[in-house]
C-alpha cells in the first residue's frame, strides 16, 4: 500500500482544528503520515497538536521559528514529505472518511487528482451549494486549460511525489494550488473524481472569503503579469502550449492600447482552450471576453 504525506498548514486555527484532525485521524486509508506545520499560532492551535500528536505517532508536528505565511507553509510541509502521494489540508474543513482512500485509487496514471466540495457554513450546515457550481471541473493535460483560471483547490487535491521537484520553490505570487495544478499539466495529467469529499466551511476567517474584494487593481494586474510570466517561464520550449504562452506573456506585460488588442484577439483564438472552466458558453462568453479589454484576467 503506498503511504501518503497529509500537509496541514494551521495558523490560529483553535476553533476547527480539531474536527478537521479527527476526520484525518479516521481515515479509511490507514497508511499515512501528517505533517502539520504551525505557523507561529498566538491561539491554542500548537497545544491541540500536541495533544494528538502524543496519541498518535502518525503526526509529525512542528512550530515555525517566524511566520512564513500560508504558501511557504505549505512549501515547508511538502518538503518534509516522505510518502508515495502528497495531500493538503486545510485547518478548518472535515474530509469524508475515504477520501484519501478514493483519491488514491483513482489517480491512476495521472500524476495529480482532485475532487468536489461541499460548501457548509461554520456548523457544518450545507448550504446547498459546491464548489463545482462555481466552477468547471476538468480532466486535461493541457497547461492552456489552467492559465487564465483554475479549478483544483489545494485541499480537494492529492498528488504524487515525484511532482515535487518540479513544484519546488512555490513562486511569490502565484498561488500554491494553482501552480501545482498548472504543473502537473505538464508532467503527467490532472484527473476530476466528482464526488464531494470534503465539507468546506464558509466563515468570516475562511481564506476563500477574505479574497473577495480585499485586492486593489494595482495588486491584481501585478499579479496575473506574474502569474503568467511564471507560467510561461515553467513551460517546456518543446511543448504545444509554449507558442501561446509566449504571446499571452508578452500581451500582459504592459496596458498599452495594442497589447489590449493583442490579448482580445488570443482570448477569442484559444478561447476553447483558455476558457474551459469558465461557465459560460456562446454569446455570455464573447460577452465576459469583451469585457476583459480593460481587464487582466
Amino acid at each position: 500500500m503506498p503511504k501518503v504525506s497529509i500537509v496541514l498548514c494551521s495558523y490560529n486555527g483553535e476553533q476547527y482544528l480539531s474536527e478537521q484532525i479527527e476526520s484525518i485521524l479516521d481515515q479509511s486509508y490507514k497508511d499515512f503520515e501528517l505533517i502539520i506545520c504551525d505557523d507561529q499560532s498566538s491561539d491554542n492551535s500548537f497545544n491541540i497538536i500536541n495533544h494528538f500528536a502524543k496519541k498518535d505517532a502518525r503526526i509529525k508536528a512542528h512550530s515555525n521559528s517566524n511566520n512564513l505565511g500560508y504558501v511557504k507553509n505549505f512549501e515547508k510541509g511538502i518538503s518534509h514529505a516522505k510518502g508515495d502521494y502528497i495531500a493538503l489540508s486545510d485547518q478548518d474543513d472535515v474530509w469524508a472518511l475515504d477520501k484519501i482512500e478514493k483519491l488514491v485509487e483513482n489517480i491512476k496514471n495521472h500524476v495529480l487528482i482532485y475532487c468536489n466540495s461541499s460548501f457548509v457554513n461554520s456548523d457544518l450546515q450545507p448550504t446547498g451549494k459546491a464548489m463545482s457550481s462555481k466552477k468547471e471541473m476538468i480532466t486535461t493535460d493541457n497547461p492552456l486549460n489552467l492559465c487564465l483560471l483554475n479549478c483544483v483547490s489545494g485541499h480537494a487535491l492529492l498528488f504524487k511525489k515525484e511532482l515535487t521537484p518540479h513544484l519546488l520553490p512555490f513562486p511569490k505570487l502565484v498561488p500554491h494550488d494553482w501552480w501545482i495544478a498548472f504543473i502537473a499539466t505538464i508532467h503527467g495529467g490532472i484527473v476530476y473524481l466528482d464526488e464531494p469529499l470534503i465539507k468546506y466551511r464558509m466563515h468570516q476567517d475562511n481564506a476563500l472569503a477574505l479574497n473577495k474584494n480585499r485586492k486593489s487593481v494595482e495588486n491584481k494586474i501585478t499579479k496575473r503579469q506574474a502569474r503568467i510570466r511564471e507560467f510561461y517561464n515553467k513551460c517546456p520550449d518543446n511543448h504545444k502550449a509554449k507558442k501561446v504562452l509566449s504571446e499571452l506573456n508578452y500581451s500582459y506585460q504592459n496596458m498599452a492600447l495594442a497589447n489590449k488588442f493583442k490579448k482580445m484577439s488570443i482570448f477569442f483564438k484559444y478561447q476553447e482552450e483558455l476558457f474551459i472552466i469558465n461557465k459560460k458558453e456562446g454569446f455570455s462568453r464573447t460577452h465576459y471576453i469583451i469585457r476583459q479589454f480593460n481587464k487582466l484576467l
